[in-house]
C-alpha cells in the first residue's frame, strides 16, 4: 500500500513540474523544484484529513480523483506564484541564487563580523552552503511544518520570497554562530552548516528566528550599499 501512496504521490508531482517547465521554457525544470511543491501539496491535501491522522500515515489513495485533482491545480498554480517572483534563480546560470549568496555574505560580514571572519579564514565559501538554502528555500533545513509556517509569513510579505528570505537566511545563519565558531577546521564547519540541528524545531523557533529576520530588513531594506563589497 505505501508504494502505491508514493506512486500516486509522485505522479502528481511529475505532472505540476512538467507543465511548469513546458510553460517556462527558458528555466524548464532546475533541480530541487520538487521541493517547493511540497508544502503547498501538504497544506491543501490537509484540507482533507481528520485531524487525528497524522499526515504521515494518511493513504492518499482513499481519496476520490475528482478530490486529488483539485489538490494538484491547487499546488500546481501556488507554485507558478512562487516561481513567477524567483524566475531569475532557476534560469541558466541561476543568477538570481548567485546575486541572493553574494548579498547573505556581505550581510553577515555587517551584522557578524567574528562569524564571517571565521568561515573564511577556514576558507568556507558561502555559495558551498547557503545555494541550497536559495535554491530550495530552506525546505532541506526545516521540519515541513516549520517550513509551512516560515512560508505562511513569506506570503504575507511584499516580495517574501524573493527579498525577506535573504534576512531569513542571515538571521538562520548566525542563529548557530557560537557553535560555527567552536568548530576548527572546514570539515568540521561544513558538516556543521549542512545538517544544522534543527530536527527538533517547532513554531516558536521559526517565530524567533522571523524576529530576527525582520530587524534585519527594517535595519537594511533601505540601505542597499550593504550589499555591495568594501575594501
Amino acid at each position: 500500500m505505501l508504494r502505491i501512496v508514493k506512486y500516486i504521490s509522485l505522479q502528481i508531482f511529475e505532472r505540476v513540474l512538467y507543465i511548469w517547465a513546458i510553460r517556462h521554457p527558458a528555466s524548464g525544470y532546475v533541480q530541487g523544484m520538487n521541493d517547493l511543491v511540497t508544502p503547498f501539496f501538504v497544506v491543501y491535501l490537509a484540507e482533507f484529513v481528520d485531524n487525528d491522522i497524522e499526515m504521515d500515515n494518511f493513504d492518499i489513495s482513499q481519496l476520490p480523483k475528482e478530490t486529488l485533482d483539485v489538490i494538484e491545480a491547487d499546488s500546481f498554480w501556488c507554485m507558478s506564484k512562487l516561481l513567477d517572483g524567483i524566475q531569475d534563480n532557476y534560469t541558466f546560470a541561476q543568477p538570481g541564487i548567485q546575486l541572493k549568496v553574494n548579498a547573505l555574505k556581505e550581510l553577515v560580514k555587517r551584522i557578524d563580523a567574528p562569524l564571517h571572519t571565521h568561515l573564511m579564514k577556514h576558507s568556507v565559501e558561502f555559495l558551498q552552503f547557503s545555494f541550497r538554502w536559495m535554491n530550495n528555500l530552506l525546505t532541506r533545513e526545516l521540519p515541513l511544518k516549520c517550513t509551512i509556517r516560515l512560508w505562511d509569513t513569506y506570503l504575507s510579505e511584499p516580495d517574501g520570497f524573493a527579498s525577506f528570505h535573504l534576512y531569513v537566511c542571515a538571521a538562520f545563519l548566525c542563529r548557530f554562530s557560537q557553535d560555527l565558531l567552536r568548530e576548527r577546521d572546514f570539515q568540521g564547519l561544513m558538516m556543521l552548516l549542512q545538517n544544522l540541528p534543527t530536527h527538533h524545531w517547532q513554531n516558536e523557533e521559526i517565530d524567533l528566528m522571523l524576529a530576527e529576520a525582520f530587524k534585519l530588513k527594517f535595519m537594511f531594506a533601505d540601505a542597499p550599499n550593504h550589499f555591495k563589497k568594501q575594501s
